[in-house]
């Protein structure tokens, strides 16, 4: 009898492992695939030279996929040229298992 206890709750402990080390993988797959957006806008805005029509193209395009895009007022230099903005995506950190819900922001720099 001791021996079907003990062989449950073994089971039951590597149950609840593999849920918590699913959910974290899950997690880390969300950041992963939010900083591998935010990359590409950085990208797109720095090989545009940072024209107003791809921003707002952008934005949109972050809106339909789940992310909130924000980018800064951008530097500009003595002849009014564009230099840089700040690139700010926030997402969303999920882990069900363990019920941790946030919003998280990574940001990046385009020159």
């Amino acid at each position: 009898m001791r021996q079907i206890i003990g062989a449950f709750g073994i089971l039951f402990i590597m149950m609840a492992n593999i849920f918590i080390c699913t959910g974290l993988i899950g997690a880390s797959g969300q950041v992963a695939a939010a900083k591998e957006y935010k990359s590409q806008v950085v990208a797109e805005l720095e090989n545009s030279n940072f024209n107003p029509g791809v921003i707002d193209a952008c934005k949109k395009k972050a809106a339909e996929d789940g992310y909130e895009l924000e980018i800064s007022d951008c530097v500009y230099d003595a002849w009014q040229n564009m230099r840089a903005a700040q690139v700010a995506l926030k997402y969303h950190y999920r882990i069900p298992v363990l019920g941790i819900y946030e919003e998280n922001i990574t940001y990046a720099i385009a020159r």
